[in-house]
């Protein structure tokens, strides 16, 4: 793996001078108008059609959104939330997604929605951790469910006039698997990049091919950034040449932020990977002012609260809940940062607000809260180990290894 070096400084000035761009022309994944929550409830009402297996209403729904899509009413970000309903692992969703597919077997629509939970269901298998900390089974499933996603997404293809969500998912899982499937020639020339190095040449056909089906994407120029990260195959090198503006001359200027946005975040997702915290943290922030959006404070509390800087932490969650107010990550950050400080009053009216949301790390420190009995809390120890539980279903160590020490005080 090639050395990590910070961010030159005209790199830094080239990313802010994107500030100056007229927010009324900024996308939904760059200004933050489409909001999480938005997004969410969107996806919650296409599931509540998909749970009840309508697929006459689902079929019409989302030929709806591509309609929009071609038609220039909905941009390809908002085409691609749209379609992250079916970006989920759950088995209850294959046989329904299944009988889409049979009784529509021409649609683009539950073809790429076939490719999404394959795709989702093969990254749920092979997990967080490390490639060497892998099972070599996981691995081999894995590859196994990426190549099926990418078989879905292949046969989706000739099925719409413009498949631009089937190369965004190409480009996705290429990152993790080589791309060893000739695709047509481009029927027209076009200018993918200006990169003088290109670390996967294998993924320059499904990037030009999305080109040409609509020129200033984001979703596939953004899932190219992912192939260029260095845990992925790509190069340090690359990765900081795209994040540059000047890469991207050919985009309007809100476009460009969005795809600098992208490839700044995966710079410092990398710092962090590398356990670089500050330097990490320091690219966040470059990112938080290229859009405004709520993710890089989001990373920023995250991190600050693994080194245990609680009021950084806590500073960090405020600057992300005033971007998007109730966010249920922000406050994620801000519970356990409030819990540092000592401000356990506050810290368990969060927490009992986020249960809803299913993490384990909030079921966990609820649970500590009533086991406990700080925070104006009452000790109950049949709930405490209710959470515990709940979390230690996940595999989340910290409630594992409470259960154990609980049960050890029998």
């Amino acid at each position: 793996m090639k050395s990590y070096v910070p961010l030159s400084a005209a790199l830094v000035c080239a990313l802010l001078a994107l500030l100056h761009s007229d927010p009324s022309q900024s996308t939904p994944r760059c200004d933050g108008t489409l909001l999480r929550s938005e997004i969410s409830e969107r996806q919650e009402a296409t599931l509540a059609v998909v749970r009840a297996k309508k697929h006459a209403d689902l079929q019409r729904r989302m030929d709806g959104f591509l309609a929009a899509y071609v038609d220039g009413k909905i941009t390809d970000e908002e085409l691609f939330y749209e379609f992250g309903a079916f970006d989920r692992w759950g088995p209850w969703l294959t046989p329904i997604l299944q009988e889409w597919v049979d009784r529509y077997p021409r649609s683009f629509a539950a073809h790429h929605a076939m490719s999404l939970h394959v795709s989702s269901i093969g990254w749920q298998i092979r997990g967080s951790a490390l490639a060497r900390a892998t099972s070599t089974q996981q691995m081999s499933e894995f590859t196994e469910r990426l190549r099926s996603a990418r078989g879905w997404s292949l046969r989706s293809i000739p099925l719409h006039t413009k498949p631009i969500l089937a190369y965004q998912q190409l480009m996705a899982n290429a990152k993790a698997i080589a791309f060893d499937v000739q695709l047509p020639a481009p029927s027209t020339a076009v200018q993918a990049t200006k990169l003088a190095e290109i670390p996967r040449p294998d993924v320059l056909p499904i990037l030009q091919e999305s080109i040409r089906i609509q020129p200033d994407n984001t979703v596939v120029r953004n899932a190219y950034v992912w192939v260029l990260a260095p845990r992925w195959g790509g190069s340090f090198e690359a990765l900081r040449e795209y994040a540059k503006p000047s890469t991207h001359s050919d985009l309007p200027a809100d476009r460009r932020a969005s795809v600098s946005y992208e490839a700044t975040m995966q710079i410092a997702s990398d710092f962090w990977f590398l356990e670089r915290l500050d330097e990490a943290v320091s690219t966040y922030e470059v990112a938080s002012r290229i859009c405004r959006l709520n993710g890089p404070f989001i990373s920023i509390g995250q991190i600050r609260l693994k080194q245990e800087r609680f009021e950084d932490a806590l500073r960090a969650g405020d600057a992300a809940l005033a971007l998007v107010p109730g966010s249920a990550e922000a406050n994620r950050v801000r519970a356990p940062a409030l819990r540092g400080l000592g401000r356990h009053a506050e810290a368990v009216a969060l927490l009992r607000n986020l249960t809803s949301e299913g993490w384990p790390d909030v079921q966990y420190l609820l649970g500590e809260y009533y086991l406990t009995g700080t925070g104006g809390v009452t000790v109950d120890r049949a709930q405490a180990r209710r959470l515990f539980g709940i979390a230690a279903k996940t595999g989340y160590e910290p409630a594992l290894k409470r259960l154990q020490s609980l049960s050890g005080q029998k």
